[in-house]
């Protein structure tokens, strides 16, 4: 079976209905307890009347007729009961009562004495016949007082209500008593046009009170609403990502302090979300700097690794000529008379070892040269990240700030829905309003939580990025020192060159000590082939090192290009908002 659709009411019915439908309510229930007190009025003033009927009709009875009867065997056939009867019945005629008439009480019992029908009355109460009371009422009749009940319902009369009252002499003695029975009917009749009246006046009163108050409610929840509609507008505006809308405080009640509240917290939101957009964008040009940097560096890096491989090649070939020397240094014994041919290439292998030394030497100075530059494009670097980290803390305080903002918030929204609860019906608006102050709360602590995850990976890619460039620095460093050290070791080969052109100049001279002399060229070819040795195991360390620098600006090139990821993925979060 399908559930009927439910009917949602707005806030402003839902006001208007928790103001009228009370109004209403009263007005039912003062109609309603006006018809009982004016029935209950009407009830009393027809009592009272009837009592002073009683006290009249007393006064004016013949005290000494009524104890004439008690006294009297046939007290129906006296002139007195006659005349009693009449003047009951002319009473009863004048008054409009029901019926009017005389008993008394004797031996336990109580009997007629007079009945105040019409002469014609075959069914009149005739002398001595018994008189009941009900359980209640005898005992104050009794007491001699005079007794009014209330409306009651007879089976021959209907609705009536009786009033007896004691006849006295002027002794004080009681000689009888005297009831009288009116009809509920003259009470209705009363009760009647009184009500009438009472409507009269009243119905135009309440309708003045009821459109004054109506009038007053409208103008006091027109107000309302509007400042509700402000804070509404506001929200949706901010839920839709435009943090250009406040609400314009109209009331100066909670209402107004809520809508103070909601633009103190977009305030602070489009703060966070504008240093967010300066940091991301200064976090972009910076990874690109670092992208063209890294660049660069990569490209040095190459150049560098192709100098040491040829260095490594230059110093391959100087081993095996090292080598070759060192043969040819055995033959010298051999090949003494061809010394003389042999002068001119000794002239030339001492220029070229000069020649590759210069081009070492320059080599070398560029290498260092670069590496100071590295050095110095890594310190800067360095600066960069630990700027972009100073950044990321303060946006991670700021975020921190906007959280307490959003406790604030879920706190203030709590209380509202307290207060709401607490409120009833009147209080249904605030849950509605607390409600989407909650909802708001939920969805911009969300959002800061996720911008901590950005910012928190941001911050362990820095301190990465901060690691590898301390390991950098430290490899230019060694390489630089390697570079010194070769430095050292061209010089030492420049001077053996030295060494080897003034032999090939005073060879000629000195022909008949050649054979002393091989001796000491196989020495000087033996340190050379170590000094070659050496040289060869340096650039293979600062081939080793130029490829760990390639590896490292390769990371950094990486690092450079996930940073710009972050903050084109920050850039894009916060140009969601409209600041």
């Amino acid at each position: 079976m399908k559930r009927g659709k439910k009917i949602k009411l707005g806030l402003r019915l839902k006001l208007y209905l928790m103001i009228i439908v009370p109004l209403i309510i009263v007005a039912v229930l003062t109609m309603f307890i006006t018809q009982i007190l004016i029935k209950d009025a009407a009830l009393s003033t027809m009592q009272y009347n009837n009592q002073n009927l009683a006290k009249n009709t007393i006064a004016n009875l013949n005290l000494a007729a009524i104890e004439k009867l008690g006294t009297s065997k046939n007290p129906e056939q006296l002139q007195e009961y006659r005349d009693l009867r009449d003047q009951l019945t002319m009473l009863r005629q004048e008054t409009g009562s029901l019926y009017i008439y005389l008993f008394n009480y004797v031996d336990g019992k109580w009997f007629y004495t007079v009945d105040g029908a019409a002469w014609d009355d075959e069914d009149y109460s005739k002398y001595g016949d018994e008189f009941e009371f009900s359980s209640g009422i005898a005992p104050e009749v009794l007491s001699e007082q005079m007794v009014t009940t209330d409306v009651a319902t007879d089976p021959t009369w209907g609705e009536l209500f009786s009033t007896f009252s004691p006849i006295k002499d002027p002794s004080g003695k009681t000689v009888g008593y005297l009831g009288i029975d009116i009809s509920a009917s003259a009470v209705n009749t009363v009760y009647s046009s009184t009500l009438k009246q009472a409507y009269q006046m009243v119905i135009p009163v309440f309708t003045v009170v009821l459109l004054i108050a109506v009038l007053c409610a409208m103008a006091f929840i027109r107000r309302m609403l509007r400042q509700v509609g402000e804070i509404k507008t506001s929200m949706e505006n901010v839920t839709k990502g435009d943090l250009t809308v406040q609400s314009k405080r109209i009331t100066g009640d909670q209402l107004g302090d809520i809508s103070d509240l909601n633009n103190a917290m977009v305030a602070h939101i489009t703060d966070m979300i504008t240093n967010i957009q300066n940091s991301s964008h200064t976090l972009q040009e910076s990874s690109q700097y670092i992208s063209k940097v890294s660049e660069g560096t990569l490209r040095q890096t190459e150049e560098l690794s192709r100098a040491i491989h040829e260095i490594a090649t230059g110093s391959t070939q100087q081993a095996q000529q090292t080598d070759e020397a060192v043969q040819h240094s055995e033959r010298l014994g051999q090949i003494i008379d061809e010394v003389g041919s042999y002068v001119d290439r000794f002239g030339d292998t001492a220029r070229q070892l000069t020649e590759v030394r210069e081009q070492v030497t320059q080599e070398h100075q560029r290498l260092l040269a670069q590496g100071k530059q590295n050095v110095q494009q890594m310190q800067h670097m360095q600066l960069m990240s630990r700027t972009l980290a100073e950044q990321s803390q303060q946006a991670a305080n700021v975020s921190g700030q906007v959280q307490s903002i959003v406790k604030q918030t879920q706190i203030l929204a709590l209380n509202a829905s307290i207060e709401a609860s607490r409120a009833g019906e009147a209080g249904k608006g605030f849950a509605v309003v607390a409600s989407e102050m909650r909802s708001l709360a939920q969805q911009s602590e969300d959002s800061i939580r996720e911008i901590d995850m950005i910012l928190g990976s941001f911050v362990e890619q820095i301190n990465s990025m901060s690691g590898q460039f301390d390991t950098t620095m430290q490899s230019a460093d060694r390489q630089e020192s390697q570079i010194t050290e070769c430095m050292e070791t061209f010089e030492q080969v420049s001077q053996v060159s030295e060494e080897v052109h003034g032999l090939a100049v005073n060879l000629a001279d000195r022909t008949a000590h050649m054979q002393n002399i091989r001796h000491e060229v196989e020495e000087q070819l033996s340190y050379i082939a170590s000094a070659t040795e050496e040289t060869s195991a340096m650039t293979e360390e600062v081939s080793a090192s130029a490829q760990e620098q390639e590896q490292s600006v390769t990371e950094l090139s990486t690092i450079s290009q996930n940073l710009t990821t972050l903050s084109s993925q920050l850039q894009t979060l916060t140009n969601k908002f409209i600041v």
